[in-house]
């Protein structure tokens, strides 16, 4: 959840202002996520306070921040059961160093001389997500333990809105969620579109029984 272009990684659109997101898990409010942009810095902040029995309770921040060629990713994941502080160092779109704490939250992945082919971090791939012009086209990104990769597979274009499929798939290292390991899911992804302006509304996220929605807060 909390890891969850061609903004790519040579630059951002602008965004005047915070994109506020509901997340829920069926009808049930789990928590908020937010995204906000300054200059080439942007934000990525989840808090998820209601979850069933509060097992997946906790905060995530994340932070991108850089230029065309060099760019740092910081993420802090705190929860009851653990918490993490990852450091991502990319230059031309591949990773070149990472920082991890506890080392026991390293994977096989977080050596980055492993990881193949051009990625970018969490929080600018949901700025690719969030600032799409027609469907997001694909994108791999990188947290510093796994490679995700997002593919566009299918959309609707209807008078008010536009409707992306889009497949999600851990294509190097663990899965989500551990013990569960939920490496694959099914993602659609709902803009409001009138005339060039296109405003994303709601993430569908689902695998098996599981699913997510984030939806924009009015």
């Amino acid at each position: 959840m909390k890891t969850l272009i061609t903004l790519c990684f040579f630059g951002l659109t602008p965004t005047a202002h915070a994109q506020e997101f509901t997340v829920l898990l069926g009808k049930k409010n789990l928590g908020s996520l937010t995204f906000s942009q300054s200059g080439t810095t942007a934000r990525l902040h989840s808090t998820l306070n209601q979850t069933p029995m509060g097992v997946f309770n906790g905060t995530f921040k994340g932070t991108s921040a850089g230029n065309a060629k060099t760019a740092t990713f910081t993420g802090d994941s705190k929860s009851s059961r653990k918490q993490r502080h990852v450091v991502v160092d990319h230059k031309n779109a591949r990773p070149v160093s990472v920082d991890i704490s506890p080392q026991k939250e390293r994977t096989e992945l977080s050596d980055p001389s492993r990881v193949t082919g051009p990625t970018l971090d969490p929080v600018r791939a949901i700025a690719h997500l969030i600032s799409a012009r027609g469907c997001p086209a694909a994108v791999r990104l990188y947290d510093g333990r796994r490679v995700i990769a997002i593919t566009p597979t299918q959309q609707t274009q209807a008078a008010d809105h536009l409707t992306c499929a889009m497949r999600y798939k851990v294509t190097q290292g663990p899965g989500h969620l551990s013990p569960l390991r939920i490496s694959s899911a099914k993602m659609q992804l709902r803009y409001a579109t009138s005339g060039t302006k296109q405003i994303l509304q709601q993430i569908k996220i689902s695998s098996g029984v599981f699913g997510l929605s984030l939806n924009r807060k009015k």
